[in-house]
C-alpha cells in the first residue's frame, strides 16, 4: 500500500501574496472592443467627464481672429490716411516763370535737381550714341555686302583677284587716288571694278 502524497506546505497562500496583475488580452483582442468601466450605478465612467464642446472652441477662436483682423486693417487705413495728409502737396513747376520762382526760393534744391537732370541727360545720350552706332556699323556691313555682290557680278573672278600677291604688289605702285578705289572704298562698286579694270588691262589678264 502506497503512501498518500502529502501537500508541500510552503506552497500553501502566503499572507503577503497580492492579487495578480490584470493579463495581457490575446491577440485575438485587437478585433474587439474592450468593455468600459462602469460605476456603481451601471453607467459608464466616460460619460461623468466633461465633455469639450470643439465646435463652439472653434467659433470662438475664428471670432477674435476676424475681430484682429479688422482691426489691424482699420489701423492701417488710418495710418495711411495721415501719412498722406502729413505729406506736402508738391506741384512742379511748368512755365519758365514758376521756374524761375522755384530756382529763387529753393536754390539748393533747384541746383540738385539740374545735377540730376544732367547726369540723366548724359546717360540717355551715351545710350543713344551707343545705339546709333551700332546701327550705323550694321548699315555699313550691309553696304559692303551688297558691293561686293555686285562686284562679284562685273568680275567673277573678284575673289581670286583680292587673295592675289600680285594684284596687292601692283597696287602698291598706282597713286594714292587708286589706292584708294581698293583699299579705302568700303561700299563705292563703280571705283572698285575701274581699279579691277586697270589692273587687268595692264597686265594683260582677260576682263
Amino acid at each position: 500500500m502506497s503512501e498518500e502524497e502529502q501537500a508541500n506546505p510552503y506552497n500553501a497562500r502566503k499572507s503577503w501574496h497580492t492579487q495578480d496583475a490584470k493579463t495581457t488580452s490575446s491577440a485575438d483582442s485587437l478585433f474587439f472592443e474592450e468593455q468600459e468601466a462602469t460605476s456603481e450605478d451601471g453607467t459608464p465612467q466616460n460619460e461623468n467627464r466633461p465633455r469639450t464642446n470643439y465646435k463652439k472652441r472653434y467659433d470662438d477662436l475664428k471670432k477674435h481672429y476676424d475681430q484682429k483682423i479688422s482691426e489691424f486693417k482699420q489701423r492701417e487705413q488710418e495710418l495711411e490716411a495721415m501719412a498722406r495728409s502729413a505729406q506736402p502737396q508738391y506741384r512742379p513747376p511748368k512755365s519758365a516763370e514758376e521756374l524761375e520762382r522755384f530756382k529763387s526760393e529753393y536754390p539748393d534744391l533747384y541746383d540738385t535737381v539740374e545735377t540730376v537732370a544732367h547726369m540723366r541727360s548724359e546717360e540717355q545720350m551715351s545710350a543713344l550714341q551707343k545705339k546709333l552706332l551700332a546701327i550705323e556699323m550694321r548699315e555699313a556691313e550691309i553696304s559692303k555686302r551688297d558691293a561686293e555682290i555686285a562686284l562679284r557680278e562685273r568680275h567673277p573672278d573678284f575673289e581670286d583677284i583680292r587673295g592675289d600677291d600680285n594684284f596687292h604688289e601692283w597696287a602698291k605702285t598706282q597713286p594714292e587716288e587708286i589706292q584708294r578705289w581698293i583699299y579705302k572704298n568700303p561700299d563705292n562698286v563703280a571705283l572698285a571694278s575701274r581699279a579691277i579694270d586697270l589692273y587687268k588691262m595692264e597686265n594683260n589678264i582677260a576682263p
